[in-house]
């Protein structure tokens, strides 16, 4: 596994800049003197990160390179200007952390920042070596989540209490303001009118208590012992390879915090209401045995339990909450329904002393 920064006095700002001789000189530390001569791009998507697939040619005299590759970053102003911490956030990930732990994740061959502000990252085309992409609701097994739980806890294992978080601090503000944005009254009305309102009132009550639930949880994490977290490892950020093995995309959340924050956000995600019900205690109880082999102090097992039901907080927040158009209809109901369902069965306001 390799992550390479490079150094440019300007990063592109628009798809269009990604230009021959730019690619050059991103792709020169991974191929030595290799020559870019021509593009072709495909697979183009504009949402929180713009992103693309270019088709390279390469000079006759050209060392060998990859045929294609992805380019992610701020390729559109408003959002770029939006989200652009998040966008740093994940060109760190690749260039600070990915190098020193074991995970599936792809090769990036370019991995930058600057004050545009812009982030921006090269990597391998995984579609090429047959990997098939996760979608929010793709069917998954219970050993699904259980092998994406086994990645994540040799992470934290690997970062537990490092002194090296320091360097992350102040990283999960941006998430918390949006997600307690996402409880103000004005959209709490919306999505009380919605699909699965009835379920979110039952889960939480009021938009006051939602917000009080995340306060509460996030001064409960912060008194706790740090780790490195992915901090969004939904269903859609997962990829598998050919022989099944998951691995994970999309960085652009990482922070340090509590490990139930990932731990608890897999499991509530990925499985369907019933799936869930039937083997969260074991999948918590698997993420503990896979902490502890890779040498992580794991908590009692009971305290972990007690964590992932805290962790209902942000579920109900960061998979129910969403703006409407944040997908298609059918996702987000279904979202809000596997979420606010897991918030009535942990007892959400019963957890935090809250009333209906």
């Amino acid at each position: 596994m390799t992550s390479t920064a490079a150094t440019t006095e300007h990063l592109p700002l628009s798809l269009d800049e990604i230009t021959p001789e730019w690619l050059t000189g991103a792709l020169a530390a991974s191929f030595p003197g290799v020559k870019v001569i021509g593009t072709r791009r495909d697979r183009e998507f504009f949402g929180t990160a713009a992103s693309a697939r270019l088709h390279l040619t390469y000079a006759p005299d050209s060392p060998a390179g990859p045929a294609s590759v992805h380019v992610k970053g701020g390729f559109d102003d408003k959002w770029r200007r939006r989200v652009w911490v998040a966008l740093q956030q994940e060109v760190s990930f690749y260039n600070e952390v990915a190098p020193e732990i074991d995970l599936n994740i792809p090769r990036v061959y370019f991995a930058e920042m600057d004050e545009s502000p812009q982030g921006l990252i090269v990597f391998e085309d995984l579609a090429a070596r047959g990997v098939a992409f996760g979608q929010n609701f793709l069917p998954v097994t219970p050993d699904h989540a259980a092998s994406v739980l086994e990645q994540l806890a040799l992470m934290h294992a690997t970062w537990w209490e490092s002194p090296k978080l320091e360097r992350f601090a102040g990283w999960e503000e941006a998430q918390r303001n949006y997600l307690k944005h996402c409880f103000r009254p004005s959209h709490w009305d919306v999505l009380v009118d919605w699909a699965n309102g009835d379920l979110l009132q039952e889960a939480i009550g009021t938009s006051a208590n939602a917000i009080t639930a995340l306060e509460r949880l996030w001064e409960w994490c912060d008194a706790q012992p740090r780790t490195f977290l992915h901090g969004d490892p939904h269903g859609g950020n997962f990829y598998y390879e050919p022989d099944g093995r998951p691995g994970i995309l999309d960085w652009q959340l990482c922070f340090a915090g509590s490990y139930s924050h990932d731990m608890a956000w897999v499991i509530v995600t990925t499985l369907d209401i019933e799936q869930r019900r039937a083997n969260e205690r074991d999948l918590v109880e698997t993420y503990r045995d896979a902490l502890l082999a890779a040498g992580g102090p794991a908590p009692a097992a009971e305290d972990m339990w007690s964590a992932y039901r805290r962790q209902m907080a942000h579920a109900i927040a960061s998979y129910g909450a969403m703006p409407r158009d944040n997908g298609p209809a059918p996702v987000m109901e279904e979202a809000g329904a596997r979420v606010f369902t897991a918030a009535i069965d942990h007892d959400l306001l019963g957890v935090y002393g809250l009333q209906r």
